[in-house]
């Protein structure tokens, strides 16, 4: 076991340093959390006002301007910026690369353990090859947005992480026993995800207090005492690292983010988070086949199951209710993303057990190569320009933008092969070429890749110029 993990530390490492992104985007997930960090190092202050990293995801308070981010991830990324300046790497104007590439590797070697949790949940099941231990938990990330987000400072890979972690720990609890220390524990794992997804730790929050509460055991009133008593523990560190920031100990995220209850049409909005073109399950669509085991009478008689798929299906009606934006500026629907790597476990569970019916199987296969494709494309840029719902004006670009692979995709190849057909067919028959163009600016001003931008400019004046001969020429006049 200890060469095993050995060897997923060096793997997950190696694949950080390469993958993780040197540079922020505009996109406020990203710099809200980044200005208050630079702010706090080399300012000594949680107020954002002087930060050079300009975010529109921000509350004023007290005459000044905070991060509205939960705070967990943005402390976490303090105490690491501590670290590396102590070795030279500091958050400064124009020399900032290293200390966001670095915090980048830190979180895909977090987010890894997704996988991590993931083989140690497949070990547990019997008469399962150990190849197929080894390939689903790797692909546990490789095949959902995991990998696609992992790359950069964000809540939801290490939430993914979290998640699997709390199913283990139940797991096990339900194996051998569910002790006092076990329900504390558990009552942490549930307290840090309400740290880093208000929604995800709520309903789980729920779930497992009740999952505690009905277990088959003497000791559950005093197990789920001790849950309360580890969740309620992480609350308090929540409201005394918002103290800290700015002098209340409620989230500021709480009064820039409120439910869109009348902004939208339910049925199309669910439609299009799950299906559609920010579609869950069509970036992963290897995530429906947990609908098999949920069909399973084996598989039901397993009770954190039951109680994990209530609480991602509790928490899919939640942010379909309560959400309008499509998650901004982001590559398919992130809100969902720490249960992802719960449905694919749940999945392999149910394909591991002895002789699975192949017709399944064989889709099943192909569902896993369609989704690493789609994280593999979403690494490009977890955080692109694109459609935000009733957050984007009724003439907006971003309105014919609303898939993220497609523009991706796009970007990509204008990037590696600008004169490829393929490039072609997205300007001409995907977007249109004005459209393409404008949006192929606005993308790569999001990424700060300037040269990027000026080749896009210079080709946007040559379409002007030959527009504008093409009109001298038509009207009878010379062109120079």
């Amino acid at each position: 076991m200890k060469l095993r993990f050995l060897i997923f530390l060096i793997v997950s490492v190696a694949l950080a340093f390469l993958l993780a992104k040197h540079d922020v985007t505009h996109v406020g997930i990203e710099t809200s959390r980044y200005s208050t960090v630079e702010s706090v190092l080399e300012r000594g202050t949680f107020a954002i006002d002087d930060s050079f990293f300009t975010t529109p995801d921000k509350a004023e308070r007290n005459g000044h301007f905070y991060g509205d981010k939960p705070p967990l991830v943005t402390f976490c990324a303090i105490a690491l910026g501590r670290v590396l300046k102590c070795f030279g790497v500091r958050y400064l104007d124009g020399d900032y690369f290293r200390a966001v590439y670095l915090t980048g590797v830190f979180v895909f070697v977090i987010s890894c353990l997704t996988g991590w949790f993931v083989y140690l949940g497949l070990r547990r099941r019997p008469r399962m090859p150990e190849g197929y231990r080894i390939a689903m938990s790797v692909l546990s990330v490789a095949s959902t947005l995991v990998l696609s987000y992992a790359v950069t400072l964000n809540n939801h890979t290490p939430c993914a992480a979290a998640l699997m972690g709390l199913i283990l720990l139940l797991e096990r609890g339900e194996e051998t026993g569910m002790t006092r220390l076990r329900a504390f524990l558990a009552g942490i794992m549930t307290g840090l995800i309400l740290n880093l997804e208000f929604v995800a730790g709520g309903v789980l929050g729920i779930a497992v207090f009740v999952f505690m509460l009905t277990a088959i055991s003497p000791r559950r009133i005093e197990n789920a005492l001790m849950y309360a008593a580890g969740a309620g523990l992480m609350i308090l560190l929540e409201a005394g690292m918002n103290m800290m920031s700015y002098g209340s100990p409620l989230p500021l995220y709480f009064f820039t983010h409120k439910p869109a209850f009348t902004e939208k049409n339910y049925l199309t909005y669910a439609f299009n988070i799950l299906f559609g073109f920010e579609g869950f399950f069509l970036y992963m669509p290897a995530l429906l086949f947990a609908g098999f085991a949920c069909a399973s009478e084996r598989m039901r008689r397993d009770r954190v199951f039951m109680y994990m798929m209530i609480s991602t299906v509790a928490a899919i009606i939640l942010f379909a209710v309560g959400t309008s934006d499509y998650g901004g500026w982001c590559y398919g629907y992130r809100f969902l993303i720490p249960f992802a790597p719960v449905l694919l476990y749940y999945a392999a569970v149910y394909f591991g057990r002895p002789r699975p019916r192949l017709k399944r199987w064989h889709v099943f296969r192909l569902a896993l190569v369609w989704g690493v494709l789609f994280s593999v494309v979403g690494v490009m840029n977890p955080w692109n320009a694109g459609y935000e719902g009733s957050s984007t004006p009724q003439n907006a670009l971003p309105n014919h933008f609303k898939n993220g692979f497609l523009a991706n995709a796009f970007v990509f190849c204008w990037q590696t092969l600008p004169h490829s057909a393929l490039t072609q067919f997205f300007m001409d028959s995907v977007y249109g070429r004005e459209y393409a163009m404008l949006y192929l600016m606005m993308e790569l001003n999001n990424r700060n890749d300037h040269a990027g931008l000026r080749r896009v400019m210079e080709q946007v004046r040559d379409m002007e110029e030959a527009t504008n001969t093409g009109q001298g020429n038509a009207s009878g006049g010379t062109p120079e």
